[in-house]
């Protein structure tokens, strides 16, 4: 306990992690390669009223090793362009992407594992983990065809890959076998990325990836994140927190209405620009 005027930041969290996080954002190195997505004219229908969009004309591209970012009010369009991407509604989402060159349709979340896309959603307890299922069992699940064989699970192969991403991504666990649902926010989370770098993505979509986590928590997830653009993963990052976003993006871009309103290097990027965007620019005004 201490008054609220002589308690500083750092020392603050320095009692909620019971460590010293000196830079809470890690730097990032700016080392892009070649273009690992390109998103064509991506439209998705409203499901009830066909002529009306909830995303309209979206294009856009992101390179190996590059964080983009995605800014817009709720309701602007932003959780729904991700999930269209990954085949979330299926072929009712419209328009085409391409992977390292090569173009697909828009078909389905297994298709999209395939191509080397992942989704982290922004409800893990609804729409990441199976909370009645151990750790070992989570982190296999999106990528079982790498740990059965002939519709039976090689569960050795499983609690292998387990062991390796619980160390990898310093998963606090007692067992592999513990359930998951007795971890913390932030241990299920991490959990949750285990689970999709277990499929080798070329393309991470991260909706939200530090809701609900304690700040050391986060820390470990921006550390993870510039390790994975390191070894060439392309990654966007959708998040409400404005801060996050300037942070941890190499460019961004706001959405307004289920349009791309503006785009921003990391350098032209501010709080008062992503905000007037959002809300329309000058229609805001």
């Amino acid at each position: 306990t201490e008054k609220a005027e002589d308690l500083t930041q750092k020392r603050l969290i320095h009692w909620m992690v019971g460590r010293e996080i000196d830079q809470q954002f890690p730097e990032r190195s700016g080392d892009f390669q070649a273009e690992r997505l390109r998103v064509h004219n991506f439209r998705l229908p409203s499901p009830v009223r066909e002529q009306k969009s909830i995303v309209e004309n979206v294009s856009f591209s992101v390179r190996s090793g590059e964080i983009l970012g995605i800014a817009g009010l709720q309701g602007s369009g932003k959780s729904e362009l991700l999930n269209g991407i990954f085949g979330t509604y299926g072929t009712r989402a419209e328009g085409t992407i391409e992977v390292d060159g090569k173009s697909h349709a828009i078909k389905s979340p297994l298709h999209s594992i395939q191509l080397g896309i992942a989704l982290l959603t922004n409800d893990r307890k609804n729409n990441g983990l199976v909370n009645e299922m151990s750790v070992a069992r989570n982190i296999s699940l999106a990528a079982l065809r790498e740990y059965s064989r002939y519709g039976w699970l090689l569960t050795q192969k499983e609690n292998e890959n387990a062991r390796i991403r619980v160390k990898d991504l310093s998963i606090k666990t007692q067992s592999l076998q513990q359930s998951i649902q007795t971890l913390s926010g932030g241990n299920q989370q991490k959990a949750v990325l285990a689970k999709w770098i277990s499929t080798f993505p070329k393309i991470l979509l991260l909706d939200e990836p530090t809701t609900g986590v304690d700040v050391g928590a986060k820390h470990e997830i921006y550390t993870l994140m510039n390790k994975w653009t390191s070894q060439g993963i392309a990654i966007l990052l959708l998040t409400s927190e404005l801060q996050e976003l300037l942070a941890m993006s190499d460019r961004i871009l706001v959405m307004h209405r289920g349009r791309v309103a503006a785009e921003f290097s990391g350098q032209e990027a501010t709080q008062e620009n992503i905000t007037e965007a959002a809300l329309g620019g000058s229609e805001a005004a």
